[in-house]
């Protein structure tokens, strides 16, 4: 073997040792900080509760035949404006911060926007971002920024199919 195909040979082997090592930090950081703000399954949600003031809160439920409101008043919901509250138990996160690193007043969090619990996550909606329109969420004791049209006023206003 010329010295040149030596060369080669360890090149090869510290770029493959490098390449597993960003991808093992990567994983460590994907498993801390998942990309989307919740586990959950959109198709798995069963019961939603939304409050955005100053309108009435509302609890939708699913059944067998699809979504109903529970509350204030029993009736029948929109499945399709119902189910787009329910995607937003996906929606992707761009950047998570701790909550304790960020005063709550400052982000439009002390009294949220919007406030989702989705199968009993809650889910409180905060100000936008100067610069990129980011949306603040937080989420037990993190902050998520989200794009700005996963938040539950944008999905309800979304039209179908959008």
């Amino acid at each position: 073997m010329t010295r040149a195909n030596r060369n080669l040979v360890g090149l090869t082997i510290v770029a493959a040792a490098l390449v597993a090592a960003v991808l093992w930090v990567g994983r460590r950081e994907y498993l801390r900080d998942p990309p989307s703000v919740t586990p959950l399954d959109p198709g798995a949600v069963t019961r939603i509760e939304l409050d955005i003031p100053p309108v009435t809160p509302q609890v939708f439920e699913r059944r067998a035949d699809g979504w109903w409101r529970i509350e204030p008043s029993a009736a029948r919901a929109d499945d399709q404006r119902v189910e787009r509250l329910a995607e937003l138990a996906a929606s992707p996160v761009a950047r998570w911060i701790p909550a304790s690193g960020i005063a709550s007043a400052s982000i439009a969090l002390e009294h949220p926007s919007a406030t989702l619990v989705l199968n009993g996550v809650r889910l409180e909606y905060g100000g936008l971002t100067a610069i990129d329109e980011l949306r603040y969420v937080r989420v037990g004791n993190k902050v998520a920024l989200v794009p700005r049209q996963y938040s539950p006023e944008v999905m309800l206003t979304k039209p179908a199919g959008e």
